[in-house]
């Protein structure tokens, strides 16, 4: 897909990942709806972007309340028609041992990670339909692929949204619609709080892992959005390492808590097969 001239709703859009990829795509030529709940930080972007020549709308809205999503869904129609591209790349992470996260939290997860990305989805999709194409990104994460300790809440939000982004692939992949969904490793933002965290409780190839950049992960989402590629898993490793764990478990277990000379070997061979 072109990007210019296009219209996109970018969810999460006030900080991170979500920050970038609105920034990415006006810089492309899109005008960019930028939802999020707190209005300053969407204000601020907005400025940067119309700074730039490009077009911005700010929509605050709590994506995990389903009559704020349809509202800002009607706002963003009457300001710059029927959109293009869907990002969704709102998100929330709780970091703590399953019995040790709160029913609350559990929820609050599910309803930001998931739900967000669904009620945003319904909204879209059938203008979508109607006009006969659409591209809709869904920001799962690696721990939507395979999940580790203390992400018990977050591994499950993710993995709905991994399993809805495929379904709604397959589903839609005789149209000129597209889903993709990217799946990045850990990321340089405020999201991962590493105070919050036991690192004892994380396997060394997550403690000792690169941080990815939020703009090297906005660039992989706009390879979706060019290339029509359905998944996107990165970095390399994290690839690897999910392709590992759904052939048998065990060897996810093995690169990820003894993983210095069987990740080499492993990395050989799964180059080799895939």
């Amino acid at each position: 897909m072109r990007i210019r001239g296009k219209t996109a709703i970018v969810t999460g859009a006030s900080s991170g990942l979500g920050r970038a990829v609105a920034l990415l795509l006006a810089r492309r030529g899109a005008a960019v709806a930028l939802v999020a709940r707190r209005r300053p930080l969407l204000e601020e972007l907005a400025a940067a972007i119309e700074a730039g020549g490009g077009r911005a709308l700010v929509v605050p809205a709590d994506v995990a309340v389903r009559e704020e999503v349809r509202a800002a869904f009607e706002a963003v129609v009457r300001a710059f028609g029927t959109p293009d591209i869907l990002i969704n790349a709102a998100g929330v992470g709780i970091w703590k041992p399953f019995a040790d996260v709160t029913e609350a939290e559990h929820r609050a997860m599910m309803d930001v990670n998931y739900w967000g990305a669904f009620h945003w989805i319904r909204c879209v999709l059938p203008e979508m339909k109607k006009r006969g194409r659409g591209h809709i990104v869904n920001v799962s994460s690696g721990t939507g692929k395979i999940g580790l300790a203390v992400t018990s809440g977050y591994s499950a939000s993710k993995f709905a949204l991994t399993g809805l982004s495929e379904s709604l692939h397959r589903e839609l992949m005789r149209t000129k619609l597209r889903v993709s969904c990217v799946h990045p490793g850990n990321m340089r933002t405020g999201f991962w709080n590493e105070e919050a965290i036991d690192k004892r409780l994380l396997p060394p190839l997550v403690r000792f892992a690169p941080m990815l950049s939020p703009e090297a992960v906005a660039r992989h989402v706009g390879y979706c959005l060019w290339l029509g590629m359905p998944v996107r898993t990165l970095p390399v490793f994290v690839g690897l390492l999910t392709r590992a764990n759904a052939l048998w478990i065990r060897l996810g277990d093995l690169m990820l808590w003894k993983w210095f000379l069987p990740l080499l070997v492993l990395m050989l061979l799964l180059l080799f097969l895939f």
